[in-house]
């Protein structure tokens, strides 16, 4: 058998027998890691080793084997995946919450130029501010979520702020 460097570089250079090889060598070790992830649910594990495959083959020429085990790195690939579908699924539990307990927490109504404010804005910047304050996601959880580093969330968020302002200081003139 071939060193896997040499089956790596060929699926780097857009071998697909050489993808498929390395899916061979690598799908049981990943879908058992997956399974232990998601408490032995089958399908959710299933379905997360193969996103992890999917994003692995997209990205296959990022693949350094200086910087660890090629294994090492479907495995983090599938651990993300798994956390973006975490991540995603806890944002529509409290979505699904806050539609079904649709009163205030507080004694005030909402402003309701807030929500054109943000209807308005492109939907990466919306996206970004209703998962930082509405619900409350931490940098890190919105960073894995979005498979982006947490300086990318961070430059997101400030750009989604200055056009938030732009956007509901023009409203509060039009009125």
């Amino acid at each position: 058998m071939e060193p896997e460097i040499v089956i790596i570089r060929e699926a780097q250079n857009g071998s697909e027998p050489a993808w498929r090889r390395l899916f061979e060598l690598h799908f049981d070790a990943v879908y058992r890691f997956c399974l232990a992830l998601t408490a032995g649910r089958r399908e959710l594990a299933e379905e997360t080793a193969q996103q992890a495959f999917i994003a692995a083959a997209q990205r296959i020429g990022r693949y350094r084997p200086q910087q660890g085990a090629f294994r090492a790195w479907l495995l983090g690939i599938a651990r993300n995946r798994y956390l973006s579908f975490e991540a995603k699924e806890r944002r529509r539990r409290q979505h699904e919450a806050l539609r079904d307990n649709h009163a205030p927490t507080d004694n005030h109504e909402p402003d309701p130029m807030v929500h054109e404010a943000l209807a308005r804005l492109p939907v990466e910047y919306r996206r970004a501010l209703e998962d930082k304050y509405l619900w409350r996601l931490t940098m890190k959880e919105m960073a894995e979520s979005d498979g982006m580093s947490i300086e990318a969330i961070e430059s997101l968020l400030r750009r989604a702020r200055d056009r938030f302002a732009q956007v509901y200081e023009q409203m509060q003139d039009e009125r």
